[in-house]
């Protein structure tokens, strides 16, 4: 009898230990919903997207609130990379444009930007970035879109020019011009 006892408590010691687990995953998965929701609310407020799926991308792609603005320079980066790696006066370039837009002041934006100079980026930010300026054309007015889009050619072109050419002649390579044409034909 005594056995027996004791394998009932320790079978429910079991039972006990299995079921707090599961009780721990839920709640974990629980706070990590909310955490997704918050994420995504502020997401939404700062772009004004309202699509989910498009929020999630960001949030899966390390974008919150407070590093939007580096999405902007994506092309230029891309720019910069073109022909294989990132000459300096391309991180100049890019880098310049990152401090007109204030990056300065957004200390993890500037990480990730550095970051994105340093290494290659992978592909699934372009992807990412195409989404994104898609998301932006469809919330913003045609007009606020149009100027937005040449702004962000205006930058990606001044990249491709800082480095490259001799005596003003092809400044720009095929490379280059590729990303160049894929940025002008999204809203076209």
């Amino acid at each position: 009898m005594f056995e027996t006892d004791a394998l009932h408590r320790r079978g429910q010691a079991l039972e006990d230990e299995f079921f707090h687990r599961v009780d721990e995953k839920l709640r974990e998965q629980l706070r990590d919903s909310l955490e997704r929701k918050k994420q995504r609310e502020r997401l939404s407020a700062a772009t004004g997207f309202t699509d989910e799926q498009l929020l999630d991308h960001l949030i899966d792609g390390g974008f919150q609130a407070t590093t939007l603005a580096a999405l902007a320079l994506v092309p230029a980066v891309f720019i910069a990379w073109a022909d294989g790696s990132v000459t300096a006066k391309e991180r100049q370039a890019v880098l310049a444009a990152a401090l007109d837009r204030g990056l300065e002041h957004e200390p993890t934006a500037m990480q990730m930007l550095h970051a994105w100079l340093n290494k290659h980026p992978p592909r699934s930010l372009w992807t990412l970035w195409k989404e994104y300026a898609e998301g932006l054309h469809d919330s913003v007015s045609a007009t606020l879109a149009d100027l937005l889009m040449k702004e962000i050619l205006r930058t990606a072109t001044s990249v491709a020019e800082a480095s490259g050419g001799t005596l003003g002649f092809g400044k720009i390579s095929e490379a280059e011009q590729k990303i160049l044409d894929d940025v002008s034909n999204m809203y076209h």
